[in-house]
């Protein structure tokens, strides 16, 4: 139970550091479309930090079992930001950002139940996410494509 709980908390964190990461994005793009895309994503992992705020020790406990054979390191991919990095140093990080989301869903998301369920939930959202960037990113920096 602790170790779900730990894991948890753990996506919660890293939904909360990428809302952090994106108002920051917001508001130093110089393009209006990328201030936009950007303040939609940290509006939607402020969602994901509710949504994950929701389940319950009892839908843990339920998981336990299917828990024990993940291991969580290998679906986790650190990113650096740097202060002087440009928009399509940031592009670039974000995109590993929704991936590696998606991946450490996935893997929660054999847990089964209602846990199991809004896991599966959010990894759909973070692949929608990593479109829409790569989308803006094709408009932005391959504009012949």
């Amino acid at each position: 139970m602790d170790e779900l709980r730990q894991a948890l908390d753990f996506a919660v964190e890293k939904e909360r550091e990428a809302t952090a990461f994106y108002r920051s994005w917001a508001k130093k793009a110089e393009d209006p479309g990328v201030r936009t895309l950007f303040s939609q994503l940290a509006a939607w992992e402020e969602g994901h930090v509710e949504r994950l705020s929701r389940i319950t020790p009892d839908e843990l406990v339920q998981a336990a079992q299917a828990t024990s054979d993940m291991n969580l390191s290998e679906l986790l991919a650190e990113v650096e930001a740097a202060p002087d990095m440009s928009l399509q140093e940031a592009f670039v990080i974000a995109l590993k950002r929704e991936e590696a989301s998606a991946a450490l869903y996935r893997g929660f998301a054999s847990l089964g139940g209602t846990a199991g369920e809004l896991f599966s939930e959010l990894e759909a959202e973070e692949r929608r996410h990593k479109q829409l960037l790569q989308e803006e990113y094709d408009d932005v920096f391959l504009p012949e494509n």
